[in-house]
């Protein structure tokens, strides 16, 4: 069916994880496909929304952004999560959110440079949202592992 993936979508998948700027012909190439049939799945791919975009992997330490944390958020009441998430993505070092079950409603990763830009992001940027009633903050100590789901068998 044209709305499912089959093993050739999931090969393409899995090559272009791990190099989204490798050409269509060589995923092609590597694939055993047509660099059209890659076009075309590339295309349906999209128009399904399985395939939001391509990234940069950037390592943050090497800009000068030592600190990775990551903070777990008690909500005030449940209502409040959407205006929760808006006020939290208009903070350009909030990375990720995510809507959590088990001990805290929303989860979220933050960049800063140092304890000290964390200290005022955390006191004058998390804090003050409205809905907020806690944070339990972790500090990561080294990143290990980023990586996608490999799709082949």
């Amino acid at each position: 069916m044209k709305d499912r993936l089959d093993t050739v979508d999931h090969r393409i998948l899995t090559l272009l994880t791990e190099d989204a700027q490798m050409n269509y012909t060589e995923v092609a190439k590597r694939a055993g496909i047509s660099p059209g049939t890659v076009h075309m799945r590339m295309r349906k791919m999209r128009n399904l929304g399985v395939i939001r975009g391509a990234t940069l992997t950037l390592d943050y330490s090497k800009m000068g952004w030592k600190l990775t944390v990551f903070l777990g958020i008690y909500l005030r009441e449940a209502s409040l999560y959407e205006k929760v998430i808006e006020k939290l993505l208009e903070v350009p070092e909030v990375v990720k959110v995510h809507h959590s079950t088990g001990k805290y409603d929303v989860f979220i990763k933050v960049h800063a440079k140092d304890s000290i830009h964390y200290r005022q992001l955390y006191q004058e940027s998390i804090l003050t949202i409205e809905g907020i009633q806690g944070v339990e903050s972790f500090i990561s100590l080294e990143e290990r592992a980023s990586r996608h789901i490999s799709f082949d068998s």
